[in-house]
Formats: C-alpha cells, structure tokens, sequence
C-alpha cells in the first residue's frame, strides 16, 4: 500500500512541477510578445507603461509557478526518508520562498508607480 503511495504522490509532483514548467514558458512568450508589440507602436510613454505591464504580468505568473514549485518541494518531503534529501529540500523550498516573496514585492511597487 504505502508503494502505491509513494507512486502516486511521485506522479503528483511530476505533474505539478510540468504545470509550473508550463506556467513559466506561458509566462515569458507572452511578456516577449508584449515588449516586441508595444516596442513598435506609441509613444515613449506608452511603450515604458507597456513595458511595466509585461513586467507584471510576468512577475505575477513567476510567483505563481514558484509556490507550485514549493507545494512539489513539500510532497518531495513526504517521499524523502534521507536527512540529507531533508535538509536539501528544505534549503530550495527557502530559496524559492525568498525570491517569490520579493518578487511579489516588486510587483507591488511596480504597480504603484503605474498607478
């Protein structure tokens, strides 16, 4: 029973982890299509507010990815029994928290200057 567990939450963090792959890619095609489309079209103006709305659409559906990339980490955890798997999981899922917290922040700040 616990084999088939293990099997499933395996299958589990391979497809979270596909999806976060796929949220990224989405994530940047779109930003670099919206920099190259307002790149040729308006005036400076338009083209830096473009730009800023790239930048957040991007960030938004990085952080995204990232706190399904965490929710992948933690099922890891489950599946893990060595302490040094432990204690590398741990490390990323503090790293990927860290950047998603301050990329989130920039976020913020970046919609308030657009404001």
């Amino acid at each position: 029973m616990e084999q088939y567990f293990h099997t499933f939450l395996a299958g589990a963090v391979f497809v979270i982890e596909a999806t976060a792959s796929l949220i990224m890619v989405w994530g940047f095609v779109i930003a670099v299509y919206e920099v190259l489309r307002a790149s040729r079209t308006g005036s400076h103006a338009e083209r830096m507010f473009a730009l800023q709305m790239a930048r957040c659409d991007l960030g938004i559906k990085l952080v995204f990815a990232l706190e399904l990339l965490i929710i992948s980490d933690l099922l890891h955890t489950v599946v893990s029994h060595t302490l040094e798997d432990l204690w590398f999981l741990g490390a990323l899922v503090a790293i990927r928290t860290i950047v998603g917290f301050f990329l989130n922040r920039e976020i913020e700040q970046v919609k308030g200057e657009v404001s």
